[in-house]
């Protein structure tokens, strides 16, 4: 009931805004697709290889672990018979110490993922929030809202090339001063 509640004022207010400007002026709205901006950005696309390759070394090395631990079921089930009890108990320690050390493994490497993660791509979404905010103003913009936000929107509304372009463009006039400032610092030492 409140969700059917805040929709309808969200959408009266949405009229009325439009309504409002109405005869004086036209009412400028921007829809942007954020997923897809990021899913074409350069930034994003590196940082998210950067974090497939560390999230498939850590696979890796859990596929050790995890094999280890299967070699050592597999020896405790095929020596079960011929083995004394204290033999089996060490083997089934052994094996109980390398599942925990496994599970140990992959809560750290899972909160390592989840920090680098948030350290490489806040600093993406605040450079497309900003990319949106100035050309919200530039362009002079009422509203821009997300894709996601919407039902429905016309594609007439749509401004997701256009800032795929230019944050894009941004980035690779970025490049160039961060390699001229890393030159300078190299020939300064």
């Amino acid at each position: 009931m409140k969700k059917l509640v805040f929709i309808t004022f969200s959408m009266v207010l949405l009229v009325g805004l439009m309504a409002g400007s109405i005869g004086t002026e036209t009412f400028k709205l921007g829809v942007v697709d954020s997923n897809r901006v990021l899913l074409n950005y350069q930034k994003a696309i590196e940082t998210d290889k950067i974090l497939k390759d560390a999230e498939k070394r850590l696979k890796e090395k859990l596929d050790i672990k995890g094999e280890e631990i299967r070699t050592l079921r597999e020896k405790k089930t095929k020596s079960e018979l011929f083995l004394e009890q204290p033999k089996i108990a060490e083997l089934q320690k052994q094996i109980e110490q390398k599942t925990i050390e496994h599970q140990q493994e992959f809560e750290r490497g899972r909160q390592a993922l989840l920090e680098k993660n948030q350290e490489l791509m806040t600093p993406i979404f605040k450079e497309l929030e900003e990319l949106i905010i100035k050309v919200g103003k530039e362009e002079k913009y009422d509203l821009i809202i997300d894709k996601q936000a919407t039902l429905y929107f016309n594609e007439k509304y749509d401004i997701t090339d256009e800032l795929i372009k230019l944050i894009n463009a941004n980035a690779e006039k970025a490049e160039p001063k961060k390699e001229n400032a890393e030159t300078s610092t190299e020939n300064a030492k």
